[in-house]
């Protein structure tokens, strides 16, 4: 019975604050739209990608070749972001980024297994992501074999930025969504803390539930 009443009065509380609830719904989604529009910098992301292959001198790839290209993987993506490389790409294209910078626009991943690595680098402007990648990936290539004595690295593909790019953050729908929710919250608690500091008598049921006295009789409301 206790857990019926609770779902009752729960659905009462909604019932009698839906214009509030509804009201902080809407102005969570308009305060979201807001800050996703006006207060939040767009990021677009340009990918490339090279391959960590056997020393291009030789004829033949032998399963050692390849085993000791996966394991040249990570200290190649170590190599990528390391303040050289990202001093000599930051010289050639002129940028305001350091190295330590620079570096946190960087990302360098690659799958399990595999010898390709995928660069990415983010920035505001989808062409100078673009830039920055495609130079840090030539910048690289040139540079490994006076680092490792060995030249085994190639560009599978450069990065292109299309007519319309898209950013890869905000994300408006995401941020709308959770103004919503965050809104729809805020009005379930502020009603739900209203009904609890109400202690107001005004109808039959709260004569029986707060006093536990029965109902001889009631008043009509003259208007």
């Amino acid at each position: 019975m206790n857990e019926t009443f609770n779902v009752e009065e729960f659905l009462k509380v909604i019932r009698e604050n839906f214009k509030l609830i509804i009201g902080l719904m809407i102005l969570g989604g308009l305060i979201a739209t807001a800050i996703t529009v006006f207060l939040i910098e767009p990021k677009y992301r340009a990918n490339t990608q090279v391959l960590v292959s056997q020393s291009q001198t030789q004829d033949t790839i032998t399963n050692t070749d390849i085993q000791a290209s996966l394991q040249l993987v990570n200290t190649y993506s170590d190599i990528i972001k390391s303040p050289s490389i990202l001093e000599e790409v930051s010289e050639n294209l002129d940028l305001k980024y350091g190295t330590v910078g620079l570096s946190s626009m960087v990302d360098v991943s690659s799958q399990n297994q595999s010898q390709v690595l995928n660069i990415s680098v983010t920035d505001p402007s989808p062409y100078k992501a673009e830039k920055i990648v495609n130079e840090l990936a030539e910048v690289f290539q040139k540079k490994i074999p006076k680092i490792m004595n060995v030249d085994n690295v190639s560009i599978l593909a450069k990065a292109e930025t299309g007519e319309n790019p898209q950013p890869i953050s905000p994300k408006p729908a995401l941020n709308i969504g959770l103004g919503i929710i965050l809104g729809a919250l805020i009005g379930l608690a502020l009603s739900l803390l209203r009904n609890i500091l109400d202690k107001r008598v005004s109808t039959e049921e709260d004569v029986q539930k707060y006093l536990e006295l029965p109902v001889m009789g009631t008043v009509a409301e003259f208007k």
